[in-house]
């Protein structure tokens, strides 16, 4: 597996736990190769044993060392892992033979290969390889260790002084070599392999439904408050339903007066960081009072509050929120001002209604929104923002709503874009804590 450049987060992340693993068990594999190479120096038969398993650790960890750099730097990672399994096999046929030569060699029955600790150093191995949450490493690992134990196995019977015999005694023993014993333990290694590698199989479809949570997690963050968050993760079918429900919400736009004409002298970059500014500016004011992104529309934010649950205070959050947009520009224009730059203004409309709520628009397409009559008046009342010259305007369903406290003046009813009927606006100058 090679890094993504270009692919989806939840790839990234995936990714990014293939490598923790693989780093783990790198980790392991060095341990074992330090521990081993230390017990043959208190426990070996000769001085030849001692020294072929330090150069044989020696080699092993100088390759580990490289897998290691190569996970640190994100790079050919299924390359290290492949290595890391071929690192196993060696060490597996290594030390019998080894062992084979430090006690006699040609002058000790080669049968006694198979009655070493092979069977279970090669059981543990394949056990270790599932920590990369990658099934294909214990499969490799299976499939070589029983190569391993076939060679061996011809070798002994290559041997005429091997004596095949039934006798349990006899052939573990003794001198004797019980060939149903080695093929059992060659079928027990690739059932062992089968097995790690299905529950690893099971453990990477868990870790990849989690990352696909966090992503989506992640995603939700983007255009809900951390505490809708937490209820819309406890019932995720909810939201990725298709279709929607009817409920009343309210709905706020907030946009930069003048954008055009503000930025057409800018340079690009300017736009976007001024753009970026005001907007995580909003945001800000939104997710403080609860309330939902629903969209980004140019220098415009379009915004929910009552989505996916209303309350009964949405209406008056909104109005918060929409006053803490204006305080948060104050902030932006002083900084503004203080580098010579132009002051800028915006617009913030708010009203209150009947909704469409739910995932909207065709399958590959599906987007968590608002439709309805109450979307297009909150937009319509942006142009009066303009019209009227005020920063903060409410349609009377928010004024009615709202609890005392609030700085609120009646304007005169203005016509909308798209509508016969005149709407009742009230500017917003301020409210109690």
């Amino acid at each position: 597996m090679s890094q993504p450049s270009q692919g989806s987060r939840s790839e990234a992340l995936l990714f990014e736990r293939e490598c923790r693993g693989l780093r783990l068990l790198m980790q392991v594999r060095i341990a074992v190769v330090i521990g081993s190479t230390l017990v043959h120096w208190l426990i070996g038969y000769s001085l030849f044993e001692k020294l072929a398993a330090t150069a044989l650790g020696a080699l092993s960890l100088a390759v580990l060392a490289g897998c290691l750099v190569l996970l640190a730097r994100r790079r050919a990672v299924a390359l290290a892992g492949l290595v890391g399994c071929a690192v196993d096999l060696a060490v597996l046929a290594a030390l019998p033979a080894i062992w084979y030569q430090s006690v006699g060699g040609d002058a000790v029955p080669p049968a006694y290969l198979l009655k070493t600790q092979i069977t279970t150093m090669t059981l543990s191995v394949v056990v270790l390889n599932g920590l990369a949450i990658r099934p294909l490493y214990p499969l490799v690992v299976a499939a070589g260790a029983v190569v391993i134990h076939g060679v061996l196995l011809a070798y002994a019977l290559a041997d005429p002084r091997t004596e095949l015999t039934a006798d349990f005694v006899y052939a573990v023993m003794g001198p004797g070599l019980s060939q149903a014993f080695v093929l059992t333990s060659m079928m027990t290694v690739a059932l062992t392999g089968l097995a790690v590698a299905y529950v690893t199989l099971v453990a990477r479809r868990t870790v990849t439904q989690a990352v696909r949570l966090e992503v989506t997690n992640s995603q939700l963050g983007r255009y809900f408050s951390p505490g809708v968050v937490a209820r819309i993760a406890a019932d995720a079918d909810a939201l990725t339903a298709s279709g929607g429900r009817t409920q009343a919400v309210a709905v706020l736009f907030c946009d930069i007066r003048g954008f055009t004409p503000l930025t057409e002298a800018m340079a690009s970059a300017d736009v976007v960081a001024l753009l970026s500014r005001f907007q995580g500016a909003v945001v800000e004011a939104v997710f403080a009072h609860g309330g939902t992104v629903d969209k980004f529309i140019g220098d415009a934010v379009m915004a929910t509050f009552g989505t996916p649950d209303p309350a009964p205070d949405d209406a008056e959050r909104a109005v918060r929120a929409g006053l803490a947009m204006t305080a948060a520009l104050a902030e932006l224009n002083g900084e503004r001002e203080r580098a010579g730059q132009r002051p800028i203004r915006h617009g913030v409309s708010i009203h209150y209604g009947p909704v469409i709520a739910g995932n909207i628009g065709p399958p590959e397409r599906l987007e968590y929104t608002v439709i309805g009559d109450t979307v297009n008046v909150a937009s319509r009342m942006q142009d009066a923002c303009k019209t009227l010259n005020q920063p903060l305007l409410i349609s009377a369903a928010v004024r009615e709503r709202l609890p005392d406290g609030f700085t609120v003046r009646e304007l005169a009813a203005q016509s909308l874009r798209g509508r016969r009927a005149a709407v009742q606006l009230y500017a917003v100058d301020g409210a109690t804590a």
